[in-house]
């Protein structure tokens, strides 16, 4: 009985931490301790902010998730604030389909941005709650040719378009948006969907593996 009490510890750790890790563009901060608060995970933008060079007509958002399905907003926002009046949709609201490494090589912004600075928000719709990180970017004319080494999907993790009215909520207007009739994209030749999950989140899913495997038997 006590097994059965740590083991089902674990599990609860696990799930509560269950979140996601924004690789590219630089986010503002590593930690998702506090991701289920808005707008930026936490963070907030000050001097020592990266920034990153978003191309408008097309760059990479990379990202690793331990959720096994999540829906995601890709949101652009124009000025220093996550606050600000201006926001668009980068790209349709996405499901993504098993936990670990994933990338959208084609999120965009409207070309009026094109020499200012903004924000990439990631929201998540995950089983615990709403989660966010962003990101500083300088917005520049062009297609992203060379995409990071993070752009990358993780052995099983598939993604198809979704609606999602939580998700709709947050952004208030949107202006350039891919038409959902699309569908998703895959990396480059250079940069195909790579042949392992994240490792960093291998703990949490053999964690869970075990302790399921251990219920089973009690």
């Amino acid at each position: 009985m006590f097994a059965k009490s740590i083991i089902l510890s674990l599990l609860t750790v696990s799930v509560a931490n269950a979140h996601f890790t924004l690789r590219y563009p630089e986010p503002f901060g590593k930690s998702a301790a506090k991701q289920d608060q808005g707008p930026c995970g936490g963070y907030t933008l000050d001097s020592n902010t990266p920034v990153t060079q978003f191309h408008v007509d097309g760059d990479a958002v990379a990202y690793a998730s331990s959720h096994p399905e999540v829906k995601v907003l890709f949101r652009i926002i124009e000025g220093n604030s996550p606050d600000g009046p201006n926001s668009y949709k980068g790209f349709p609201i996405v499901e993504q389909y098993g936990s670990g490494d994933f990338c959208e090589p084609r999120v965009t912004a409207p070309k009026s941005l094109v020499g200012k600075q903004g924000i990439v928000q990631v929201v998540q719709n995950a089983v615990d709650g709403m989660l966010y990180a962003c990101a500083y970017v300088r917005f520049v004319n062009g297609v992203n040719s060379n995409l990071p080494d993070t752009c990358k999907n993780g052995t099983g993790v598939d993604a198809g378009f979704a609606e999602d009215a939580s998700l709709e909520a947050i952004f208030g207007s949107s202006t350039d948006t891919p038409s959902t009739s699309e569908t998703t994209s895959a990396p480059t030749a250079t940069n195909t969907p790579s042949s392992g999950s994240l490792k960093s989140f291998s703990m949490v899913g053999g964690v869970v593996g075990i302790a399921i495997a251990l219920l089973g038997g009690l």
